[in-house]
């Protein structure tokens, strides 16, 4: 028998502020919500781009079977750290798009922040409240040198920049970031990529 894909929360670091009541404790796919719904999780979008194509080219459709669930992440559309700087923006307006419409279907959800290299930091954290809860997906970006450090500098720049009373991350935990965490009591949470649940 098949049994749903969910990834459960991992606390790395508890601040003293910290709420469970405030965070997922599960979270599932979007696509694997439509096989095997498990309704007291909140629903991501860290999937394959083609994919996102079903939701990112409207929303509405999928609302009724959205609201069915704990809450939801913003959109996730891949923000590719060597991608020009139009692509860049155009996949933070799906991003924000989905806030939108989230908060106009009092859909709760949970603010998940896409950046990219320096080119994207004067954009892709405005009109975020300083001190949320805040998502970042890691998948994809620690393999390679390269792109754990594009990673890195800009989950830097984001603490900087907004201050967050929890970072709540999809995918694998840079040391540097738990460290940072800690330094600055931030809670930081860690949900299992679905690959590393199926293992």
């Amino acid at each position: 028998m098949l049994h749903p894909i969910v990834s459960c929360a991992q606390i790395l670091h508890k601040s003293r502020n910290f709420r469970m009541s405030e965070i997922p404790r599960k979270l599932q796919s979007y696509s694997e919500s439509l096989r095997y719904p498990v309704y007291d999780s909140w629903l991501h979008f860290y999937e394959e781009d083609f994919r996102c194509d079903v939701y990112t080219e409207g929303l509405t459709p999928c609302l009724e079977h959205i609201k069915k669930f704990g809450g939801a992440l913003t959109l996730d559309r891949s923000i590719g750290w060597c991608d020009n700087l139009e692509v860049q923006m155009d996949a933070d307006k799906v991003n924000r798009h989905s806030r939108d419409i989230f908060a106009q279907n009092g859909i709760p959800y949970i603010i998940n922040v896409r950046f990219g290299d320096e080119k994207s930091y004067p954009f892709c954290f405005r009109d975020i409240p300083k001190g949320s809860i805040l998502f970042v997906g890691a998948l994809g970006t620690q393999a390679q040198a390269d792109r754990k450090a594009v990673f890195y500098s800009g989950v830097c720049t984001m603490i900087e920049a907004l201050e967050p009373r929890a970072l709540l991350v999809y995918g694998s935990v840079d040391k540097r970031i738990l460290e940072l965490c800690i330094a600055r009591d931030i809670a930081l949470v860690r949900y299992p990529s679905q690959k590393e649940v199926i293992r």
